[in-house]
């Protein structure tokens, strides 16, 4: 019995020491982590967004809290006056799962720069027609006040042939970070100003 205590204690022991291993390492690495996605994940869609070399771009980054979930948001900057924001945004509902998108809005004209997609998990040929350029190329200009629809819902937004699950999840993306720019505008002005 005292053999089974011993091997139960020396066990504990090295998963102690395993879990506050990993643990050091989640928290030591984190940063460098988190800078690698926004590089190579965000990074592609952001130079689609702003015009610009990603690296120009990723130093302006603020994140929002909503319910434990840091939002991440991008900005450029006009005259020492933020001009465009980039929201990271999930589309629910999508065929193969939620889309990430990243949608860009111009704080000036009061309208939509586009959207990105950042990942998804769509059908080849189908869903994953997203990413094509005439598909994104719709949001360009619409107004930053009006929720976004698809042509078949009294909307601009024609959907992909044989993928409306997937061209309404887009949509909905997008209506959830114009809703979360609206909200919460103020706050991502502040929280810009005080960096």
């Amino acid at each position: 019995m005292s053999e089974i205590i011993r091997m139960v204690v020396v066990l504990s022991v090295i998963a102690g020491f395993s879990a506050a291993a990993l643990t050091t390492a989640n928290i030591q690495l984190g940063p460098r982590v988190d800078a690698q996605i926004d590089l190579y994940v965000r990074g592609p869609a952001l130079e689609r967004l702003f015009h610009k070399p990603a690296k120009d771009v990723l130093g302006n980054k603020v994140v929002i809290d909503v319910d434990g979930v840091g939002i991440p948001v991008f900005y450029t900057l006009q005259d020492k006056v933020v001009s465009t924001l980039a929201i990271e945004a999930i589309g629910k509902g999508g065929f193969g799962g939620d889309l990430k998108l990243m949608v860009g809005i111009d704080l000036i004209k009061e309208r939509q720069t586009g959207i990105e997609v950042v990942s998804h998990s769509e059908t080849p040929g189908l869903g994953a027609r997203i990413v094509e350029i005439a598909f994104r190329r719709q949001w360009q200009g619409l107004p930053i006040d009006t929720p976004v629809a698809l042509t078949a819902d009294g909307g601009a937004i024609d959907a992909i042939s044989g993928a409306s699950t997937t061209s309404r999840a887009a949509v909905n993306g997008t209506n959830s970070a114009l809703d979360f720019v609206r909200e919460r505008k103020a706050e991502i002005l502040k929280l810009i100003a005080e960096r």
